[in-house]
């Protein structure tokens, strides 16, 4: 077990390395393991969120780690391989707390990635699985859930407030 128990903080809407496409991961070692340890430990540290991606924690690599459902992954290197069927939910994000917004994306996806030793294995997803499977690999690319909305507002529940999609869209690639 890892000696560094670390907490990170999660990196807000317009910070810019939420936009930078992120490294893959080539080298598996301890220092691989302490910081998915800490990607995970920051998951569950903030609470409400079904997974968290590296770039949230300003780690440049391809990395994933998610809890939900009941069920929990480390993905290294993760890529969409298959993907059918599409639906459409709302989505919120770590980065944007409090914040939902419609995303469409696809219902039944499989997915490659690598281990935290570099086996490799795959993964077949659905329904909301499959959406936080895709919303988390995305933000490897860069591409946040603000991307593939199409209404024009996100909305807090708690605060009744609006944000316009094109406002964040523009923030988040400005800085």
């Amino acid at each position: 077990m890892s000696r560094n128990k670390k907490i990170e903080t999660i990196i807000r809407f317009g910070d810019p390395r939420l936009r930078v496409v992120c490294s893959e991961v080539a080298v598996f070692h301890k220092g691989l393991h302490d910081k998915i340890d800490c990607i995970a430990r920051t998951l569950h540290e903030h609470g409400g969120g079904a997974a968290l991606a590296a770039p949230q924690i300003a780690l440049l690599k391809q990395i994933v780690v998610i809890d939900y459902l009941g069920e929990y992954y480390e993905l290294i290197n993760p890529r969409i391989v298959e993907a059918s069927g599409s639906s459409i939910d709302y989505e919120g994000c770590l980065s944007l707390p409090g914040f939902w917004g419609q995303v469409e994306r696809h219902q039944r996806i499989k997915v490659s990635y690598q281990d935290r030793f570099g086996e490799l294995h795959s993964v077949d997803a659905h329904d909301r699985m499959a959406r936080c499977f895709q919303h988390e690999i995305d933000h490897l690319s860069g591409v946040l859930f603000i991307d593939r909305m199409s209404d024009e507002y996100v909305f807090n529940d708690d605060t009744k407030e609006r944000l316009p999609v094109a406002y964040l869209r523009n923030a988040t690639r400005s800085q």
